[in-house]
């Protein structure tokens, strides 16, 4: 599954129509085909029977049966993580989504289904270019979501050795030097032209000391300014032993990235710039549709709001009144502010930074927006660069 696909799901599900069906979103830890902590898992689905009756109950279920044939026969092998989200009803559906990266074992039971760790797992995963550097050859692998989808081998020609012969040592010297640029040089285009194409905004080095320095050097700026970490170890040159080295480099990165993004929401709250803090306003100015990024805490945990069924209107104030304020309806039910805003973010294709351990956004509430420079108009911005050595 590639990161375009990857985000097709999310967003689907951001926009899943409700239902009187409860949707299951299940969260799980997998190893070698399958479920790690089953004991949890049960635990928890015997908690949420509990919860329901009726008709609902029955609905209920049904939607656990796919989820059990998906978990006894088709988690793959080599998977970590997976995600599953199972209703039954007039609108049935079912989605299973499986990951090289691990999962929390996590499961809930709503009218709309939870998206926050898809959301967290394309944030702190997201896809990158590794280019993995040796004196021999050049390899250049693309990593979605934790897992090498992609792998471009660029092998090096064979200088023969004519020293004593037709060559000078000298001349060896120089002519292997030049052939070794030329090689890199085309290394860093082919590079160039995959990141490009293929819209990739992260790059990470690893291997050779001497090689990554002059890989380094080569990069154009556009492509230099993509650069997440370097991880310099001449033995480190297999895809296997690298990959998880350059997973820990960009997820600091990420982590850095996710940290400036909220030093901005503070400066521009400062400096009465386009910011908004604290949960009503982020929550009117994403449904406005004038939101650049979302920053939210991952500590960031709401009291619920309140929705109505009638007209949809949506309302982040504690305290459920008895009668909608825009209709007048009674058809009233709590609405989970975190997952209402993540949702209006995937729906309109918006930036989400989730931040770890913030004081800055503490201060403020635990979430806010990067509002747009023009009201109305839609897209984000190249998220920043930091550039970490290992």
């Amino acid at each position: 599954m590639d990161i375009a696909e990857f985000q097709g799901h999310i967003r689907n599900l951001a926009t899943l129509p409700r239902t009187e069906a409860p949707v299951i979103s299940c969260y799980l830890r997998v190893q070698d085909g399958h479920l790690r902590h089953r004991r949890l898992f049960d635990k928890r689905i015997e908690e949420l029977k509990r919860c329901v009756a009726g008709k609902t109950a029955e609905r209920f279920e049904r939607a656990l049966v796919p989820i059990e044939r998906f978990l006894s026969a088709e988690v793959h092998g080599s998977s970590k993580g997976a995600a599953v989200f199972s209703r039954e009803g007039h609108q049935p559906y079912f989605l299973a989504l499986q990951f090289a990266v691990p999962l929390p074992t996590w499961v809930t039971a709503d009218m709309l289904p939870n998206i926050y760790h898809l959301v967290e797992l394309k944030d702190k995963y997201w896809r990158f270019i590794l280019l993995v550097c040796s004196r021999d050859e050049i390899r250049m692998l693309s990593v979605n979501l934790g897992k090498v989808t992609l792998e471009l081998l660029r092998q090096r020609p064979e200088l023969r050795r004519r020293v004593g012969r037709e060559w000078t040592k000298e001349h060896y010297r120089a002519h292997r030097a030049a052939r070794t640029r030329r090689f890199v040089d085309d290394a860093v285009n082919a590079l160039s032209e995959v990141m490009s194409a293929g819209g990739y905004d992260h790059l990470i080095l690893a291997g050779d000391r001497s090689m990554t320095a002059l890989v380094r050097r080569a990069l154009p700026p556009r492509t230099a300014a993509r650069l997440a970490g370097i991880i310099r170890n001449p033995g480190m040159t297999e895809a296997c032993d690298v990959v998880s080295r350059s997973i820990e480099a960009f997820i600091e990165a990420e982590e850095k990235e996710s940290c400036d993004a909220a030093g901005m929401l503070e400066e521009r709250l400062l400096g009465g710039g386009l910011a908004v803090a604290g949960t009503r306003a982020s929550h009117f100015a994403l449904r406005r549709g004038r939101v650049q990024t979302l920053v939210m805490s991952t500590d960031y945990a709401p009291r619920p709001g309140w929705l109505c069924v009638s007209c949809r209107v949506e309302r982040t104030a504690e305290g459920r009144p008895k009668r909608c304020r825009a209709c007048g309806s009674r058809s009233l039910v709590d609405l989970e502010v975190r997952e209402a805003m993540l949702r209006l973010a995937e729906q309109r294709g918006i930036q989400v930074e989730l931040v770890r351990d913030s004081a800055a956004l503490r201060r403020i509430g635990d979430v806010g927006c990067l509002l747009q420079q023009h009201p109305g108009s839609r897209g984000t911005t190249r998220r920043n660069r930091a550039v970490t050595e290992r």
